[in-house]
């Protein structure tokens, strides 16, 4: 049943039987537990340095990204990189279930709305704000999409235990990341938001709509809570990259 709307991106369609699902042309050949980083160069330096064998891949007309195993404790883990913007990240999650994996930590980076933080603050985002358009495919319009308690209060627990500094908040998600503008960043400050980025709200409602075990860790990049951009140099900080894809391994061989 579709429940209509003034505005087709509020219009939600109740129906679970889509025309294409990737089951149709996908197979179970992945180990369930999976980690998602956005750090492409320090991935391929773990990678090189774990020598971890490549098991599948995603692919698209764009390019293909290669899905690796990592075995060094008694469960296999698969670790790969996601499509960006939310509609990727919806894609990425919808195509790993399919391929068996039913267990995600993501790592990877956001801007900062929230005034003197530091470059590499780790978040681990509770709530996403909803300014996308990806999200409302998977569930009835709404503002925000929580994460998945169970498996954020594990990730919690477990920076705990490994003495981790870290803070909880809302994310912002949108669509348009050269549409930032100072009111805008305002307003969702004055919600609760602490980061911007473009794919946590997809990455929660489709967790949320097949309940699959999710979770995410953000650190905190450039910083636009200003009247002016600054960048910070945050895709240079290599180690705070590195550490992220480190830990994220670590929390999944316990969950």
């Amino acid at each position: 049943m579709i429940i209509k709307n003034k505005y087709p991106v509020c219009e939600f369609d109740t129906s679970r039987s889509p025309i294409i699902k990737p089951t149709d042309f996908l197979e179970k050949t992945l180990p369930s537990k999976c980690v998602i980083t956005f750090f492409r160069k320090e991935l391929e330096q773990f990678v090189e340095d774990e020598k971890l064998p490549v098991i599948g891949y995603l692919h698209s007309e764009v390019l293909d990204i290669p899905i690796y195993e990592y075995n060094k404790s008694n469960d296999r883990i698969c670790i790969t990189m996601p499509f960006c913007t939310a509609p990727g990240a919806a894609g990425t999650i919808e195509e790993l279930y399919a391929m068996g994996c039913e267990k995600f930590i993501i790592c990877g980076g956001a801007g900062s709305i929230k005034k003197g933080s530091k470059v590499g603050e780790i978040i681990v985002p509770v709530a996403a704000v909803r300014d996308e358009g990806t999200s409302y495919h998977y569930l009835e319009p709404s503002r925000e999409v929580e994460c998945h308690k169970e498996t954020t209060d594990y990730v919690i627990s477990g920076l705990e235990k490994l003495g981790i500094p870290y803070t909880t908040g809302k994310t912002w998600t949108t669509d348009a990341m050269y549409r930032e503008t100072p009111e805008m960043i305002e307003l969702r400050r004055n919600e609760g938001c602490i980061t911007v980025e473009m794919e946590t709200a997809a990455f929660f409602a489709v967790s949320k709509y097949y309940d699959i075990h999710l979770a995410q860790l953000l650190y905190a990049g450039d910083d636009v809570s200003g009247e002016k951009w600054d960048t910070r140099n945050w895709n240079h900080h290599m180690n705070v990259r590195s550490n992220m894809i480190i830990t994220a391994v670590k929390l999944m061989e316990e969950l």
